[in-house]
């Protein structure tokens, strides 16, 4: 055939494969991000329903759901963008390490106990929406590469929460969680220690991400 250059074909069908490959992964982000929305907002009619009412800075001060609504909006994100902003790979990696790192302490420090919500809406929280945003962090490369920064720069996601979570409390005379209540530590000396736990535990978990991210950009590296 005159003309002919297979070279030029091989090219159209990586081309067409790339572009399929990049909308089915928006469109996997966008029904992520939608998803977790969608079990914050159940969360909160269930539990306004059972209770009779929301504190809306109590229920924001849960990392769980801070993870899953950051998480979420970086899917939607990450959906609405034909390219990728370069460093989305840290904000990516904060947001799985503090969905995984909720979800470990919701099943040991809490025993995994269901909130006013219930035990589906929980398993949506704690279980389902980590492992669909495990698998998208498994799955799909970002334009930067993952370095030995990635989990040091994602503590800064605790230290944040951690940091607002300590002057609410003082304020408003209540805690989330026992780790960062002062008078659960027998004082400001044991809270030192507690905390000192958790971000390690975030260092740790962070660094399993990452070690995770960087085998996947070896293996999905374009050749």
């Amino acid at each position: 055939m005159v003309g002919w250059r297979p070279s030029w074909f091989l090219g159209v069908v990586c081309h067409d494969e790339r572009v399929t490959r990049a909308s089915l992964t928006r469109a996997a982000r966008g029904a992520l991000g939608t998803g977790g929305l969608a079990i914050i907002a159940c969360d909160v009619v269930l539990t306004i329903r059972a209770t009779g009412g929301l504190d809306v800075g109590d229920y924001l001060g849960q990392f769980t759901i801070l993870s899953v609504v950051a998480t979420s909006i970086l899917m939607l994100l990450g959906a609405s963008m034909a390219r990728e902003l370069r460093g989305a790979v840290y904000l990516r990696a904060m947001a799985l390490t503090g969905l995984l790192v909720a979800a470990v302490l919701h099943a040991t420090l809490l025993g995994g106990a269901a909130g006013p919500s219930g035990e589906l809406v929980n398993t949506l929280l704690h279980v389902v929406f980590p492992v669909l945003a495990l698998v998208e962090w498994v799955t799909v490369r970002s334009r930067t590469r993952v370095t030995l920064l990635t989990p040091l720069i994602g503590l800064a996601f605790p230290v944040v929460f951690l940091a607002a979570t300590l002057a609410r409390g003082a304020i408003v005379g209540r805690y989330p969680y026992d780790f960062v209540d002062p008078g659960a530590q027998g004082g400001y000396a044991g809270l030192v220690g507690s905390l000192a736990i958790v971000l390690v535990a975030f260092l740790a978990v962070g660094a399993f991400v990452a070690v995770i991210g960087a085998i996947r950009d070896r293996m999905l590296a374009p050749r």
